[in-house]
């Protein structure tokens, strides 16, 4: 394969282009200021972008004269989008990359000197452009900024004008004043909680290739103030005070890149709108310090939920992303619903798939569901639940949902109520939370077989793209898995569960439907006899699956609880401690796979058993002591305070899929205060609460629409097709990844593309950062070195789907249930809340410029 670097790729790129002249290499750029003397430029070529490849595509449909295959037109348009990034990123990347010729001139014309510059690219997208039918579609390449962290020889005066000239010609005109707010401040952007007994912000910035901004010698002891925002007064004076050293990891790899200087105020607890004030830095956003900040934050959370839903239209006065309603009918189907089945094992595990011989083999569930769909089409009520992610299907792991949302409910009743959520069920008489929670569940009632079995896992036959639309243009035919104990078992435990809180709130009718369904499934999962192998086609060839040959016996102790509690029947009880000594074998080995909230009736419910009070006793010390580790790690592990492992641990790597997350995380503490009312189990969820909302390194909250800088595009599906500018609320990418995406490699830090012959397109081999002349896999290594791993926001969204993607059951749900518990009472919506509007161009969002 022959490939090109980055002079010939210029000059073979040429003869396809306008031949009038090369491209004006011009941007948008705009100043601002980290202190008075130090500013970033960041540099957004959008519109170059769009007009090279009008011309590029243009150019190409005119040489081929239309005659192309439709496989030689998709590459045709992904093809012009690369040449046209090609035609310009890394002319742009090496004038800024090292000693760029920038000019800074003062309004009288003096100029002022340039002290040290850095530099970094960032990808904040999925680059898309118009087909030959006008039609926006993604390409394999990605959207960038540029940012040009320039250190000044003198600080700027208050009101001092400048005039910035850029290599290309572009001129930058800015006044520095010093009560703009500084990003140098990471604070939680909703705001403070009154309680919370530890409140913080952060200074610090990372510059790129000029590394961390230093902070700790000149800030370290130094004053900073709170300033009431009403009255511009004074209320508290404290000492700036630098944190432990940014830690590394096996490679050399910083984890903040930044110099962390920590402000601490968590003396003021009286509520009012602030900001932070200290002299040679400036000011922070203000910020509340109120209980409306975590009913705003659950209200977002949760509704990220309902913005997810399936089977019922997003409308007014509800949202304002509105959306008509998508997949009101699925087909029972036969494929099994537990997806760890479908992995290969051990010959001799008595469940799975196997071949005739008793082979274990790998299965594909899509094309399973594909080469077996029922001979006899069973249409059923589909309505229900949540889309998993990006896509739409509705998996077994949502039922974990249901389970925190009732958990929280049943620990903190008072904070909850009806109308809280302004969902369409608000004004039933039941509080919103468990009607979202019975949204992610009833449909499942509903589709439950005459013998009580459940299946719990509604999938098509392939992912879909953003080619098929939104959720309400999917053609795609869905299927219900069969029923198999332990997937009944699991929604009778989740069932009995809802059925209890929903009783603790009056809703009597509702609770009884619930119980009675959940007592049909334990019948099924606990009096069936293990089933046969199952048949199924797959790829030409007959094989075999095998159900569990035993029940999960944390889910007969958690069901067989709840039904006691419902029905007074002892039976239920004697399982429930039957089940104990194997369940707590599970938990030892597996309690990671169980949300520290899944047998939280032990300490809330009344009982009069000594075996499930002991089990009770060992699951609380488990939860405490991971809540006391995570203590530890607020303290010791970064810079910036989050519980995650620390940098040498061996867990450190597993950042992947949210599971640093801190609301994720949170539920650990929130369980630990809910046994032991210790508040410094509290405190530290306060924390957690702070990090996600922007006290972090990237100075962003982690949610859409949750502050005041929020992620404004990431992997999901509908918000490309609903019309509306703004992305939907309440979406929780995963973020940070250990490891760089080998995409953003590809496609952003270098350009790494195939040759495609046919088409006449060589490829390309071309790296950006850190320096130029590296392979695809010398640039990988060499950006992986100087990227810290807290800044790793590495998203293309399709392209890097680790970084980019969500679920709800990973990231939105977690968030939901921990703001839920922290709420000092309940809420109804805020009038501003109900009526946010979207943004009309993504670009009038702080976080579309936010800092790498």
């Amino acid at each position: 394969m022959r490939q090109i670097t980055t002079f010939f790729a210029l000059l073979l790129l040429l003869p396809l282009a306008c031949p009038a002249a090369e491209p004006d290499l011009r941007g948008q750029w705009k100043c601002t200021a980290l202190d008075p003397q130090t500013i970033v430029l960041t540099g957004d070529y959008y519109q170059l972008q769009r007009e090279l490849f009008q011309k590029r595509f243009q150019e190409r449909q005119r040489q081929a004269g239309g005659l192309l295959a439709k496989w030689a037109q998709e590459s045709t348009f992904r093809i012009s989008a690369t040449e046209a990034i090609a035609q310009y990123r890394p002319a742009v990347t090496a004038s800024l990359l090292n000693s760029p010729q920038i000019a800074i001139v003062t309004a009288d014309g003096s100029s002022v000197g340039i002290a040290k510059t850095g530099y970094w690219l960032n990808p904040i997208g999925q680059s898309r452009f118009p087909d030959k039918d006008g039609k926006e579609r993604f390409t394999n390449t990605a959207d960038a900024l540029h940012f040009l962290y320039v250190l000044l020889e003198r600080p700027l005066a208050n009101g001092e004008s400048l005039t910035v000239t850029m290599p290309a010609g572009e001129k930058i005109a800015f006044t520095y004043e010093a009560s703009a707010p500084s990003p140098l401040f990471k604070i939680n952007q909703v705001g403070y909680i009154p309680a919370a007994r530890k409140k913080y912000a952060y200074l610090g910035a990372w510059l790129g290739t000029a590394g961390p901004l230093p902070l700790h010698e000149r800030l370290d002891g130094k004053p900073f103030d709170l300033i009431d925002a009403a009255s511009g007064e004074k209320v508290f004076t404290g000492t700036m005070r630098k944190r432990l050293a940014d830690p590394v990891n096996d490679h050399g790899t910083p984890f903040t890149g930044e110099e962390v200087v920590e402000l601490d105020f968590s003396s003021v607890s009286q509520p009012g709108q602030y900001y932070l004030q200290a002299e040679g830095v400036g000011r922070s956003e203000e910020f509340a310090i109120s209980d409306l900040s975590m009913a705003e934050s659950f209200y977002i959370h949760a509704r990220g939920l309902y913005h997810q839903r399936c089977g019922i239209a997003r409308e007014k006065p509800y949202t304002n992303w509105t959306a008509p309603a998508c997949h009101q009918q699925c087909v029972r189907g036969t494929f099994p619903p537990d997806i760890t089945h479908y992995g290969k094992g051990d010959d001799k595990r008595p469940y799975g798939f196997h071949t005739l011989d008793s082979k274990s083999i790998e299965v594909n569930h899509f094309l399973l569901i594909e080469q077996n769909i029922p001979s006899y089409t069973e249409l059923l009520d589909a309505p229900g639940g949540w889309h998993d992610a990006a896509d739409w299907d509705r998996r077994p792991q949502h039922l974990g949902i249901v389970g925190d949302l009732a958990a929280v409910y049943l620990l903190r009743p008072d904070n909850f109520c009806d109308g809280q959520l302004n969902i369409p069920e608000s004004g039933n008489g039941i509080p919103d939370i468990l009607d979202e929670a019975l949204w992610g569940l009833d449909h499942l009632r509903r589709k439950q077989q005459e013998d009580g079995g459940v299946g719990s896992w509604i999938e098509t036959t392939r992912h879909p793209t953003s080619a098929d639309g939104g959720a309400f243009d999917d053609k795609l035919v869905y299927y219900q898995s069969c029923a198999t104990r332990n997937s009944t078992l699991e929604y009778a435990c989740y069932a009995s569960e809802l059925s209890l809180a929903l009783r603790r709130a009056g809703a009597r009718e509702k609770a009884e439907e619930l119980c009675q369904s959940a007592e049909k499934a334990w019948n099924f999962a606990v009096h069936s006899k293990p089933p046969r192998a199952k048949s199924f086609y797959y790829n030409e060839k007959l094989v075999r699956y095998l159900e569990e040959p035993t029940l999960a016996p944390e889910m007969l102790v958690k069901t067989g609880l709840n039904l006691y509690l419902l029905t007074d029947d002892k039976a239920y009880l004697n399982a429930a401690e039957d089940a104990a000594p194997d369940a707590e074998k599970v938990m030892k080995k597996d309690a990671w796979r169980w949300s520290p909230l899944f047998w939280i009736e032990l300490e809330i419910c009344r009982y009069k058993s000594i075996v499930l009070d002991s089990l009770r006793v060992k699951r609380q010390k488990s939860i405490v002591h991971k809540a006391e580790n995570m203590l530890a790690q607020l303290e010791n592990n970064y810079p910036v305070r989050i519980a995650w492992y620390g940098p040498q641990e061996g867990w450190v790597h597993t950042m992947g899929m949210g599971t640093f997350h801190p609301l994720r995380q949170a539920r650990y503490l929130i369980a630990a205060h809910a046994m032991t009312r210790d508040k410094t189990y509290l405190d530290a969820a306060y924390l957690a609460y702070d990090f996600h909302n922007g006290a972090n390194p990237s100075g962003s909250s982690l949610t859409s629409g949750l502050g005041k800088t929020y992620p404004v595009t990431f992997l999901h599906l509908d918000s490309y097709a609903d019309g509306i500018a703004e992305y939907i609320p309440g979406i929780t990418p995963y973020r940070n990844p250990y490891k760089i995406p080998r995409n953003a490699v590809k496609m952003a830090y270098g350009l790494y593309y195939r040759e495609h012959s046919k088409l006449q397109f060589p490829g390309l081999n071309i790296s950006l950062l850190p320096r130029a002349g590296l392979d695809e896999d010398a640039c990988s290594r060499e950006v992986s070195k100087l990227l810290p791993i807290w800044h790793r926001w590495c998203n293309i969204e399709s392209e890097t789907v680790g970084a980019s993607e969500f679920t709800v059951w990973e990231t939105i749900a977690p968030a939901a249930a921990v703001t839920g518990y922290l709420l000092n009472q309940a809420r109804k919506p805020e009038e501003a809340w109900l009526n946010r509007q979207p943004a009309t161009d993504i670009r009038d969002l702080p976080g579309y410029y936010c800092l790498p």
